[in-house]
């Protein structure tokens, strides 16, 4: 048997890529990939530990989370955050939404408490990197440190498609926490498209109150398109599922071969 760390989190730009990057450089790891792929096509053997990430599998997390060489980590950030973010190789266009982040989330909480899930706070992780690194060797023994993570820009040799994501190999640090306030017609926008962010952010422990929505009262909205589709029609979601389906079950049919 070996073991599977797999990254996910609450949508694209959530800070996967950083983590990820940060795991593979600072604890000793037997096998990873340039930068995403995905849960169904990881193969090591027996003895390895393996560390992938993609943001997205959180969807497929719930079916999959009974393989006990399977353990997950959730990267969950301030919604807004997200949903300003843009990426290295297009920035002429916001890459998540509301929408995304809620049907992840949804996912991620399904699994909530399980013995082999963990959930990584993207504001802690960038605030207090060697504090959430040793949150993560506790929850997972056998990983062992070789750096801390505060020194991960030292020793980090990264793929081009993690540097474009992560625009450059820098010293981990809270630089892009609370970037929404400069990009507040977009959070009214998504307001406007999917409804009010406070029930998430209260749930989420990013706000007590609706307060906060005060500071978008003037703001006239960015209806800018998003990487990702608003909304997805019964159709796609008929045909998601089925792939989805598709996918455990090559899974499980690979755990049970292996």
């Amino acid at each position: 048997m070996f073991k599977h760390l797999h990254i996910v989190g609450c949508s694209p730009r959530s800070g996967t890529t950083l983590l990820h990057e940060a795991m593979v450089t600072c604890f000793k790891v037997d096998k990873h990939y340039d930068h995403e792929v995905r849960f169904n096509q990881v193969t090591a053997v027996d003895g390895d530990i393996v560390i992938t990430k993609r943001p997205k599998d959180t969807m497929y997390m719930p079916s999959v989370i009974d393989d006990p060489e399977l353990f997950v980590v959730y990267v969950m950030r301030d919604p807004r955050d997200v949903i300003v973010s843009r990426h290295g190789k297009d920035r002429s266009m916001y890459y998540s939404n509301i929408r995304l982040f809620r049907e992840l989330n949804g996912y991620a909480k399904k699994i909530a408490g399980h013995e082999r899930f963990l959930q990584v706070n993207y504001e802690e992780f960038v605030s207090k990197p060697d504090i959430v690194q040793a949150k993560i060797a506790r929850k997972f023994p056998w990983l062992e440190r070789l750096y801390d993570f505060s020194d991960y820009h030292l020793h980090a040799n990264v793929s081009e498609k993690s540097r474009l994501a992560m625009n450059e190999v820098r010293p981990i640090a809270p630089t892009s926490v609370g970037k929404w306030k400069k990009n507040l017609p977009r959070i009214k926008a998504q307001q406007l498209l999917h409804g009010s962010l406070t029930p998430d952010l209260i749930e989420c422990g990013y706000e007590t109150s609706a307060d906060w929505e005060r500071v978008l009262d003037d703001v006239q909205p960015d209806l800018s398109s998003s990487r990702y589709p608003e909304k997805v029609y019964f159709w796609r979601r008929v045909s998601q599922r089925i792939d989805a389906l598709r996918k455990v079950a090559v899974y499980r049919r690979m755990r049970r071969s292996a």
